[in-house]
């Protein structure tokens, strides 16, 4: 949906990232004003663990939209990711966790202020020189008219991460935690929780498959962990964290080495329920 420069601020005599907004999307109704409206609620947003946006602004004859951030001179989870994969290495839990949690306070600041993100992945997940945790692109995917895309057949988010909600309706906060809690599987086993050949398959999966417990593929994972991780993927947004606060006073338990109340395979898999509350349809996989 963007892409982003370094550049040099005079003003503030800094670098700075902008992100440009495809000129696609200034096509879709409204999108000005979605836009200059999600933009003025990230760009209020004060928290260690956010992306620090400075400006934001649109040059209405290039339908050009630009958000103007803080330039974090480090890399993403993701590259991360790749470069540990290439040497057989795998991320040691404290650092696992301390990545969570930091997301995960994150989210609970913007969720407390009406923000969902709902592109929680790697890519979206920085680090500083120092190895501060910075969650980015909040906002970018409410500025795109969800409507609009569902009719051309197309997504808002990452199938790998999404929420099995997200499949079929719009996702609140407890999508966020999922997402979350897909990364936090990714970084403590090494793998995805589910894989297919096509995108579809995999928003497929997150519906209907059985999830494989982090400790079948890592016997020697705390027992406290696993049990954040099932509560946070579990089928129905209900059954999940209601919060990201909780999410996180979960992960600080495991942290300092207390138990967390394990949930039931049987209730992680309870189907996801339509808003009127009814099951949604079981999909074939």
């Amino acid at each position: 949906m963007a892409e982003v420069y370094k550049a040099y601020h005079s003003g503030l005599d800094t670098y700075v990232a902008i992100k440009m907004l495809h000129p696609f999307l200034a096509g879709e109704e409204d999108f000005l004003a979605r836009f200059q409206r999600e933009a003025r609620v990230v760009a209020t947003f004060r928290h260690p663990n956010i992306v620090h946006v400075y400006d934001f602004d649109c040059d209405t004859e290039g339908h050009c939209y630009y958000m103007v951030m803080e330039f974090i001179d480090g890399p993403t989870l993701k590259t991360r990711l790749q470069e540990m994969a290439q040497q057989d290495e795998r991320m040691p839990l404290n650092e696992a966790i301390r990545i969570a949690l930091g997301v995960a306070h994150a989210l609970d600041y913007a969720h407390q202020h009406g923000m969902v993100h709902r592109d929680i992945k790697p890519a979206n997940i920085m680090f500083t020189q120092d190895g501060q945790v910075i969650l980015t692109d909040f906002g970018i995917a409410r500025m795109v008219n969800t409507a609009t895309l569902t009719a051309s057949g197309a997504m808002v988010g990452t199938p790998a991460y999404m929420a099995p909600e997200q499949g079929s309706q719009a996702g609140d906060e407890r999508s966020d935690l999922y997402s979350l809690g897909v990364v936090l599987y990714q970084l403590v086993t090494g793998t995805l929780p589910y894989e297919a050949d096509t995108p579809l398959g995999v928003i497929l999966k997150h519906m209907n498959a059985p999830l494989t417990p982090p400790t079948v593929l890592d016997p020697s994972l705390p027992p406290c962990v696993e049990a954040v991780i099932l509560r946070a993927l579990a089928k129905d947004p209900a059954n999940r964290y209601q919060t990201a606060g909780e999410f996180a006073a979960d992960l600080e338990r495991c942290a300092a080495g207390e138990p967390v109340e394990p949930m039931s395979p049987e209730l992680a898999m309870a189907p996801v329920k339509a808003q009127g509350g009814a099951e949604l349809p079981t999909l074939p996989s």
